[in-house]
């Protein structure tokens, strides 16, 4: 058995010891209580709703049908979004990226998913975001083409392990599936709860990546200063801004994001004895 980590992660994610016990870090302290919040705010709000419909149609027809409109809407959203990455990006393999392709089984076989996700690169992608989705039973990665150079090998293999191992992280914690989505997907419409939901996943997910992906924390880097800049970026400079400046509408920016501020997620990797901030 080959233990390369990277540079390179020439790993064999088929020959792994299955008898080995996988344990997954925790997720952030205040993803369990604001996920049972939005759930319980998204049941409410889908109440209050059909109760309105209903005093004002009455037994109308369109009651049922506005009830599992969203659900089926959802869905579909959700079908065209991976079937247009299916049509129009490239997935690789073990002929197409393949330094990619061993890159994201090992780090799924480490993780303990039963099931490796697909992984597409989107050409053409100035940012250097990755992003984890899913459909049905499928999960799906896409990279970013700026994650590689001109003959299609990988610019950082640390920073692209990281990477991948954050939006793995998302996958394995369930932040994918359609259930979760659709049962806080009311929460989206109070403003700066679903957003918060977000950046505690985000928190999560980037303690899944520290895990399995140490020698890449730098990635957080390519955020600030993107893929051609990033490795000008201070990030322990970066980092002492997040307790250092204030201000009414930065705090407001905080609460209103879906992720959490460069700062903030550059202090939380480099202080480790303090969980990502949330609120203020």
């Amino acid at each position: 058995m080959t233990h390369t980590r990277p540079h390179g992660y020439i790993r064999d994610a088929y020959i792994e010891d299955t008898d080995a016990e996988i344990v997954p870090p925790p997720g952030h302290p205040w993803e369990r209580p604001l996920f049972l919040l939005c759930v319980l705010v998204s049941l409410l709000l889908a109440a209050v709703l059909l109760r309105l419909l209903w005093t004002m149609s009455g037994t109308s027809p369109w009651i049922p049908i506005l009830a599992v409109s969203v659900p089926l809407g959802c869905w579909w959203a959700r079908g065209l979004r991976y079937a247009r990455e299916r049509a129009e990006s490239v997935r690789i393999s073990p002929t197409q990226f393949p330094e990619a392709y061993r890159l994201v089984m090992t780090l799924s076989a480490e993780t303990g998913l039963t099931r490796a996700p697909e992984a597409y690169v989107r050409i053409g992608t100035p940012s250097a975001s990755l992003d984890a989705a899913a459909h049905g039973l499928r999960r799906y990665l896409i990279l970013p083409g700026a994650m590689f150079d001109e003959e299609g090998r990988l610019r950082d293999p640390d920073a692209l392990a990281f990477l991948v191992a954050h939006q793995i992280g998302h996958i394995a914690a369930g932040h994918t599936g359609y259930w979760q989505r659709l049962a806080t997907l009311g929460a989206e419409l109070v403003p700066g709860l679903g957003a918060a939901l977000a950046r505690v996943r985000e928190y999560t997910a980037d303690d899944h990546a520290l895990a399995q992906a140490p020698e890449g924390a730098h990635a957080v880097r390519l955020f600030a200063g993107g893929a051609e800049l990033y490795t000008r970026v201070n990030l322990g400079e970066m980092a002492a801004r997040a307790t250092g400046e204030r201000g009414v509408s930065l705090s407001l920016y905080h609460l209103l994001s879906r992720r959490p501020s460069n700062v903030r997620r550059m202090a939380a990797l480099r202080d480790r004895g303090r969980r990502g901030r949330v609120f203020l």
